[in-house]
């Protein structure tokens, strides 16, 4: 059994590298290679730990030895799961490993947001003190929270809220009932919601969700707060509301355009570089799940498969 790690670990702790070794030959690759290198480098390998590389395009057929691919992130968009499936290749992601830290981080964005906290710093850095005009803010108490999605992450964000005193409604693809969430469409939460949070995985389905009809639907003194793929978002749409005022603000980690995005120009949108999930205890527990997945599927019992429904015949070697 040969493991690789396709790709530049952020976070490889000597205990994760131990267990892996027991497993099978391990060998960890640090840097972000090309599509070629990629590809040359899975055809050698019967697991494959990704966390950078695309493989939208890979012809899953040609890799013989490949069985599967662990995915050290939550989103999947990385993979063609439909593709790698019918070549026999499973999918896992880590579901779980960063729900808290990111709800944290929903709020770390929301009060840097609504109380300006980026400007604020600024002014007392250029020596100023006690200046409030520019900071008159709405207190979060009593306001309504409005989930785009209501899974872990979204619950979370609940659990958090309601200890600000808010009121949250949450919209999800199912209807479900959640424990401490108001059910509504997603036309109602951007309707009603004092602060919109965004908690939706990224694939082609969902992309570009978040549309101008719905942007457009939110109150003028709404805050908007997106810790999932900026690729759910129409951020032109975003953008031009905001410029106009008929948003006030937004809390973003994540962005379809990196460069030359115009929401730069903003001083009502603060930014973080992908960072939401990333805390000491995340990124121990994602070792965890990742490490368990890996188990999981050697055993013969896979854990966190995407791409089931998908999956032509190819067996774990241990069988």
């Amino acid at each position: 059994m040969r493991i690789i790690y396709l790709d530049q670990p952020t976070y490889l702790p000597d205990n994760f590298v131990r267990e892996m070794e027991k497993l099978g030959e391990f060998e960890v690759y640090y840097d972000r290679p090309d599509a070629t290198t990629a590809a040359l480098r899975l055809s050698k390998a019967d697991i494959a730990i990704v966390e950078w590389t695309r493989l939208r395009e890979l012809a899953f057929g040609k890799l013989q030895r490949l069985k599967h691919i662990a995915l050290v992130m939550t989103g999947y968009d990385l993979v063609d799961i439909e593709a790698a499936g019918a070549a026999g290749i499973s999918v896992s992601n880590c579901p779980t490993y960063s729900a808290q830290a990111v709800a944290e981080h929903v709020f770390a964005l929301l009060l840097a947001v609504n109380r300006r906290i980026i400007r604020a710093d600024r002014l007392v850095r250029q020596g100023e003190s006690h200046v409030y005009g520019p900071f008159l803010a709405g207190e979060l108490a009593g306001r309504t929270l409005g989930l785009i999605g209501t899974g872990r992450i979204g619950q979370a964000v609940a659990r958090i809220a309601r200890g600000f005193r808010m009121q949250v409604i949450g919209a999800n693809r199912s209807g479900r009932a959640v424990p401490g969430v108001e059910t509504a469409d997603i036309h109602e939460v951007m309707r009603r919601s004092d602060v919109v949070s965004l908690h939706v995985p990224f694939h082609a389905k969902t992309k570009g969700m978040i549309t101008s009809e719905l942007l457009s639907l939110m109150k003028k003194t709404a805050l908007f707060i997106n810790t999932s793929r900026g690729g759910l978002v129409d951020e032109e749409a975003l953008f031009a509301l905001l410029r106009d005022g008929k948003i006030a603000g937004a809390g973003l980690d994540d962005l379809a355009q990196v460069t030359g995005n115009p929401l730069y120009k903003l001083d009502i949108v603060v930014f973080t570089p992908g960072t939401a999930w990333y805390t000491d205890t995340a990124r121990e527990a994602n070792m965890k799940e990742l490490l368990d997945n890996i188990r999981g599927y050697i055993s013969g019992m896979p854990r966190n498969i995407v791409n089931e429904e998908f999956l032509a015949s190819k067996k774990p070697e241990s069988e």
